[in-house]
């Protein structure tokens, strides 16, 4: 076992150790957010307990963030030492400016905007990273009919922290796009695949390559292919991973815990995050580490609500 998993386990470990806790299914999702970050495992999982009991306080048991994913918005406030009072200020403020922005409705009354930007420069007001995250909201709010709002708040705030205008982002996106489309594979991809590359400031055509090569690497790979999807090909390729680092996920798969497995094919997002922590150590401080957070925790925190319903039951008695 690697010692990045053994810290993972350990961590999984300490967040149950006492109550409050994350239910099982969860712990992992929640681990997964501190298994890079500085610091001991007890003293992790017992400053991720304080943020979530701070966050209890100030939201009660109904606002977002709340069940699950409070677990996971304060580990992920410890993992990158960003004060649940700040937060909690960001949150405030986005709902505050929603009305006079005409961009729609907030995902989560706020909260995954505000994860995102409260890990902005701290020379930087909130109320300027606010309204740059409504400027670029506006810019790359879709159409209706395929809109999603987690997604545009996710994106729009992470590109609030770029120096990108929404000119540029709405452009780099259609020709993104117009590249992936044109490949039998990766244009089933192609908005997904576009918003990363243009967050990430690659090369489309670079990132392309890349996808064909990994996916061609995943699918050779029958364990790791039964355990991951094309999609995910799209993400490591935008990461700028390599086939080593694909063989590296299958192993780090098959050495994770068989109680995991009811996290389906999140269970190859979590092995990626444990993996690597180029992309996961500092996400306030390059865009690119911010767009790599953003894809897998947003996976992850579907992939907590799907095991939750389904696997508390059954997994009561895993370790």
């Amino acid at each position: 076992m690697t010692s990045k998993l053994a810290r993972f386990n350990t961590l999984i470990e300490c967040l149950r150790a006492e109550s409050p806790r994350p239910d099982r299914p969860s712990a992992a999702f929640v681990a997964v957010a501190l298994v890079h970050a500085n610091g001991d495992e007890l003293t992790l999982a017992k400053s991720t307990r304080s943020a979530h009991q701070a966050l209890k306080e100030a939201l009660g048991g109904f606002q977002a963030p709340d069940g699950a994913m409070r677990w996971v918005y304060a580990a992920m406030l410890v993992s990158q030492r960003v004060e649940v009072t700040h937060f909690l200020a960001v949150r405030e403020a986005l709902r505050h400016a929603k009305s006079a922005s005409k961009t729609g409705s907030l995902h989560a009354g706020g909260s995954r905007a505000a994860l995102i930007l409260s890990m902005a420069n701290k020379d930087v007001s909130i109320s300027q990273i606010v309204g740059r995250f409504f400027t670029v909201k506006s810019a790359v709010k879709p159409p209706w009919w395929r809109a999603n709002v987690a997604v545009t708040d996710t994106f729009a705030a992470a590109h609030a922290l770029t120096d990108l205008s929404p000119d540029q982002v709405a452009a780099g996106r259609a020709r993104a796009e117009a590249v992936y489309g044109e490949d039998r594979r990766a244009k089933h991809y192609k908005r997904d695949g576009a918003r990363q590359t243009v967050l990430l400031e690659a090369s489309p055509e670079m990132v392309l390559s890349r996808f064909t090569t990994l996916e061609e690497a995943r699918r050779a790979d029958k364990f790791l292919r039964a355990r991951s999807t094309t999609a995910m090909a799209m993400d490591w390729a935008n990461q700028g991973r390599t086939v080593h680092d694909i063989a590296a996920i299958g192993d780090m798969v098959r050495q994770m815990p068989r109680s995991l497995d009811s996290t389906g094919q999140a269970r190859a997002r979590l092995a990626a995050l444990i993996a690597f922590d180029d992309v996961t150590n500092n996400p306030a401080g390059s865009a690119s580490a911010l767009a790599a957070v953003i894809a897998a925790q947003a996976a992850a925190m579907a992939a907590i609500m799907a095991a939750t319903v389904t696997v508390t039951t059954s997994s009561a008695g895993a370790t």
